[in-house]
């Protein structure tokens, strides 16, 4: 039988990551071995608040279903979560290993973010002689940042260089876009530019690199720039970036490899390296193939513009789907044709009551971190093909299909949300693209959004329907009112032309109405509009339109496609003679009904058709008052 292992992670650090799980991969090879990895994706909201819902993916885990745990605790940015997910691991009684960050009862691996950034600090300033120096780095809390700034420090103190608190840049993130308007503006501003820029990392060092270029400082020449994580770029940039290599290969090799033969409570560390290229001012020799260089930087910028097609993709089918049975419909047909990020056996699961949650008209929805106990596969698609929208447990997590076989695998799970609302979770098997350039973030991260907009549409909708519901409706009778003859009869009637349908209209009038209101008062005039308007709408098919016409009048708009020629002015007249029997009335309640077939060929407007139809009733009007001046008689 397969071991299960978990990862704990949160996906930003890609580069990192991908590295490590590389390594997860080489140990578990021939070990009969599935590595489950749970990512989650922390971010600040436009209003300065850090939204942590997607540590709810970590809410999926049973742990005592698990044979052993590994939480790279460094890249969660949460005590709270890891504290809580430390002492689920210890209740479960299985074997685990963090990284970077040591949790009280678990064994660590620590990558030693310090020796290596503190030997090529040294070297810059040893080899190179260079003392004026700055560091810029993020305003992240990790301990890997941590030890590359304490290397700087200690860099500068053992080779006697005053530390300068003004030479320490704290940017709001080590992200490439931070850094440039950064030194772009620094630069702007004339300030002086120091003969060496420490960087916490590559990212940062590359828009340092661009920035300098734009001003013709030249590097190494003018400025010496060194960085850390080795990225891919760094050795094909011109000039090569001098960096520091983080070997978290080697890390997720040696955790895997150590799981399961843990001896107490150990710490292992594992070295970074050093790089020295051309930028912190050492002659390496060319050896970078140019058209390599070319080669990736096109593979790179055409997956982004593939990757930016494929959510312009799924925001459309969002938007234009009326329905949810469209809307999944929809889905299923495009990612059975386009998954080329999400690999060729991928699921979506969603919470079941996602249906419901779609046309729910809240203007918010709640919080909610919790998965439930069961879970929909709205779209599945297994060795390339579309498969069941299968119902599974929630502790199952993947369907029965994509876990079989005997090969070792890697699950990755991302989960779905919008603000504090989880809906699910996105999971793959043996595919870690969604990784690369946080594909992954973006991906489910424009999901739960296109779900809110479409509930949002929906809600609209039906707000809208119900304002039109109000506004065309009569308070009194509960027919329709003269503004819904204007918005859903004539529509109506044009309908059923297009449609080759007859039109049937009928039109009530009460009898003696000002009798009533004259003698009895407006209460009993309210009260014979509400009866007969009641026994006019019992009568007829539901799909009619009814409408309160005039004060003491009703209009009915039919076709024939529910009528098959019934005499619905013998049916009103019997209903409002059954509910006026037992209301026991201190006068006689009636009403002259009349009726007009209009076929889908006539030329008559709608209201040349009332016209003629209040002519019919008109005539059955003048009948019962020569019938009733009889009866007084």
């Amino acid at each position: 039988m397969k071991r299960k292992i978990a990862v704990l992670t949160c996906g930003w650090s890609s580069y990192f990551l991908v590295d490590f799980i590389n390594g997860l991969k080489r140990a578990a090879k021939d070990q009969n071995i599935d590595i489950y990895i749970f990512d989650a994706y922390d971010y600040v909201e436009f209003s300065g608040f850090p939204n942590y819902t997607g540590y709810s993916i970590f809410g999926l885990i049973h742990y005592e279903d698990f044979n052993g745990v590994i939480i790279l605790a460094d890249l969660i940015n949460n005590q709270r979560v890891l504290e809580r997910e430390r002492l689920r691991v210890l209740k479960a009684g299985i074997p685990a290993i963090t990284i970077n960050k040591k949790l009280n009862g678990f064994s660590c691996i620590h990558i030693d973010n310090y020796s290596g950034f503190y030997e090529l600090i040294n070297h810059l300033i040893k080899v190179h002689g260079i003392s004026d120096l700055m560091f810029v780095g993020g305003q992240e809390k990790s301990v890997d940042f941590a030890e590359r700034y304490k290397a700087y420090r200690l860099a500068l103190q053992d080779n006697n260089i005053p530390f300068e608190s003004e030479k320490v840049i704290s940017l709001q993130g080590c992200e490439y876009n931070y850094a440039y308007d950064w030194f772009s503006h620094y630069l702007k501003d004339g300030k002086p530019c120091p003969k060496a820029l420490v960087c916490a990392n590559d990212l940062t060092a590359y828009a340092i690199m661009k920035v300098a270029a734009e001003n013709k400082i030249k590097i190494p020449d003018d400025l010496r720039v060194i960085g850390y994580d080795d990225l891919n770029y760094s050795r094909y940039i011109t000039p090569a970036l001098s960096t520091v290599r983080a070997n978290a290969e080697q890390a997720g090799f040696e955790a895997l490899s150590r799981l399961f033969n843990l001896d107490g409570e150990v710490l292992l560390k594992i070295k970074s390296l050093p790089v020295f290229r051309a930028t912190c001012g050492c002659a390496v020799p060319a050896t970078v193939n140019q058209n390599a260089i070319i080669t990736q930087l096109f593979d790179f910028s055409n997956k982004q513009e593939a990757f930016n097609s494929q959510i312009d993709q799924m925001n459309d089918i969002f938007s234009e789907a009326a329905d949810v049975f469209t809307l999944l419909t929809n889905l299923e047909m495009f990612f059975s044709r386009s998954h080329k990020f999400e690999g060729s056996d991928f699921c979506v699961f969603m919470r079941s009551d996602w249906s419901s949650i779609l046309i729910n008209s809240s203007e918010n929805l709640p919080q909610n971190l919790s998965y439930g106990p069961n879970l929909q596969a709205v779209c599945s698609i297994q060795g390339d093909k579309k498969y069941l929208r299968e119902m599974i447990p929630v502790r199952d997590l993947v369907p029965a299909k994509m876990k079989a076989g005997e090969e070792s695998n890697i699950f990755l799970f991302i989960p779905i949300f919008h603000h504090s609302y989880v809906h699910g979770y996105f999971v793959s098997k043996n595919n870690l693209s969604m990784l690369d350039n946080n594909f992954g973030y973006n991906w489910t991260h424009n999901f739960g959004t296109c779900i809110e907009r479409f509930r949002k549409k929906n809600m609209y909708k039906q707000m809208s329907q119900q304002f039109l519901k109000l506004s065309t409706q009569d308070a009194l009778s509960g027919m329709l009112n003269r503004v819904g003859l204007e918005k859903l009869a004539r529509p109506y009637y044009s309908q059923n032309k297009k449609n080759g349908l007859t039109t049937v209209l009928f039109f009530v009038d009460i009898n003696k109405m000002k009798t009533i209101n004259d003698k009895f008062g407006h209460l009993h005039g309210d009260l014979a509009v509400k009866t007969i308007a009641a026994a006019v709408m019992e009568v007829v098919p539901k799909n009619w339109l009814c409408i309160r016409y005039g004060g003491d009048e009703f209009l009915v708009v039919g076709n024939s496609r529910n009528y098959n020629g019934e005499d619905y002015c013998v049916k009103i007249t019997e209903r409002i003679s059954q509910k006026t029997k037992i209301m026991k009335l201190p006068y006689r309640l009636s009403a002259s009904v009349g009726s007009y077939l209009l076929p889908s060929n006539s030329n008559l407007t709608l209201e040349q058709a009332v016209e003629e139809v209040d002519k019919i009733m008109y005539r059955k009007k003048q009948e019962f008052h020569k019938n009733e001046d009889k009866e007084d008689k």
